[in-house]
């Protein structure tokens, strides 16, 4: 399932949701990646200050990947209307 994440928030709930549809407490994600509960949490309440490896190590233990691609605003460009 594909989802829009703009926020540290939304993104941290996105997080928390497959983390349980996985069935693993933050405990046991956080053992997977080798860092700490605290981090998860932190990571899943939408605080800065996670390490983008980190990030990454989180989400390839759950299956996921970002996709990056142009932000719907939409707005059409002149441009795209010839």
């Amino acid at each position: 399932m594909q989802q829009v994440l703009r926020t540290s928030k939304i993104f941290g709930a996105a997080i928390a949701r497959r983390r349980k549809l996985a069935g693993l407490t933050q405990s046991d994600l956080a053992a997977k990646v080798n860092t700490r509960q605290a981090t998860i949490s932190d990571l899943e309440n939408g605080k800065g200050g996670t390490r983008i490896d980190i990030v990454f190590a989180i989400m390839a233990a759950l299956n996921l990947e970002i996709v990056l691609q142009d932000r719907d605003t939409g707005k059409k460009l002149i441009a795209d209307l010839f």
